[in-house]
């Protein structure tokens, strides 16, 4: 009589691995790009132009990662659970409040109310309402529950594809979105008041679409949160192929078609739609950007899958910063911008005005800083939860 041997899962240090390289890639770019003087920002110089482009890159890979290592726990739980059941979800729900809370928090600026009501000012709140990076990545996290919950309901099909549908109907609408706000900006520059979306609703709910601070507006980017939890989706069902070199070479050879193909593709379906009157010029296309970054994103992936398949990445510092984004992200916002308090690096120490050597170096320090902190996240996690126990307020840190 012979017994099977019981396979384990493979433990994907591939994840933690790209929300490493994310975070760091968020710190230096803030960083430099807070401190690098304008004169250095020179399109044709091809070091600047390099580091733009990765720069750029930055926010896709950010948003994605949390979309994936969030959709690859959520999954991870036994099917015969209920929605609420599974730890994963009451979790996740948390973490939406928690997003959109600090998303707001540390948009205050308490030197400036202060500052306000000493002179008597008019208050001028409009940049409270602005809709940032936690808050975007809280309403990407809201809708992975939504679909989940939604294929508990139907109970057909991989869970991926139901993510991959909410990202397409996503990016359909932010194209026409796009396509208005730049007929509308377009009237501006020609003197017109802007007419922001949607019509007649105050500028914090347009703030999450059109408005007059939309720096990470729902549309423009949640889709990659959602294109995250394809990924982790795919992960999860075929983890056991996570270690094979075909799998991760087809993520990298699916993100090179994303980045040569878009276009084309993009195109040739705004002239169909045209030819049968759905829209009267090009709408699709303007999604390009995002599906050329998303496929550079599968590209990273795919390398770190492959790294990850042929060496041992586990390096157990360094995956502490991609499994520690949250604090991460909202420390380094008080730091540099003066979030909650008003006070910050920008511009008191710097403010766009040093040399490239300079620039690089106060990145390299926010890294190491940054670094440092993650290393000793648990004593200040304890400190944090002693102050809190001791104003009777029982609450966990925001860890990631």
């Amino acid at each position: 009589m012979t017994t099977e041997k019981k396979s384990t899962k493979p433990r994907l240090y591939f994840i933690d691995f790209a929300r490493s390289i994310a975070i760091i890639m968020m710190l230096e770019g803030h960083f430099t790009g807070a401190a690098l003087a304008n004169q250095y920002r020179d399109g044709e110089h091809w070091l600047y132009a390099l580091w733009h482009n990765l720069h750029g890159l930055t926010s896709p890979l950010f948003f994605t990662t949390s979309g994936l290592i969030f959709v690859y726990l959520l999954t991870g739980a036994k099917p015969e659970l209920s929605y609420f059941e599974n730890e994963r979800v009451r979790k996740g729900f948390k973490r939406v409040l928690e997003l959109l809370f600090w998303g707001y928090a540390i948009q205050l600026s308490f030197y400036t109310i202060g500052k306000d009501i000493y002179y008597g000012s008019e208050w001028h709140l409009d940049w409270l309402y602005a809709f940032h990076v936690l808050q975007s990545i809280g309403i990407g996290i809201f809708l992975l529950l939504v679909l989940f919950g939604l294929k508990k309901l139907i109970k057909r099909g991989a869970m991926h594809w139901y993510y991959l549908l909410g990202a397409l109907l996503i990016l359909l609408t932010y194209a026409y979105l796009k396509d208005y706000i730049q007929t509308d900006e377009a009237l501006v520059a020609k003197g017109n008041p802007p007419s922001y979306w949607p019509h007649g609703f105050p500028n914090f709910f347009q703030n999450m679409f059109y408005g007059p601070f939309s720096d990470f507006g729902i549309l423009r980017y949640s889709s990659y949160v959602l294109l995250g939890g394809v990924i982790g989706s795919v992960v999860r069902t075929y983890e056991h192929h996570s270690k094979r070199a075909w799998f991760s070479l087809g993520f990298i050879v699916l993100g090179l078609c994303f980045n040569f193909f878009t276009q084309s593709v993009l195109h040739a379906l705004d002239g169909l739609i045209e030819s049968i009157g759905m829209t009267q010029h090009s709408v699709l296309e303007l999604d390009t950007t995002h599906f050329v970054r998303f496929g550079q994103v599968l590209i990273v992936l795919g390398s770190l899958m492959f790294m990850d398949s042929r060496v041992n990445i586990n390096f157990p510092r360094f995956l502490k910063m991609g499994q520690n984004t949250f604090p991460i992200y909202v420390v380094h916002v008080i730091i540099l911008y003066g979030g909650i308090f008003g006070f910050g690096l920008v511009p008191y120490a710097f403010n766009r005005n040093l040399d490239p050597i300079s620039s690089a170096g106060v990145s390299v320090l926010a890294v190491l800083f940054f670094f440092l902190m993650t290393q000793y996240i648990e004593p200040l996690a304890s400190l944090y939860n002693r102050i809190l126990t001791g104003l009777k307020i029982r609450k966990s840190p925001p860890t990631s």
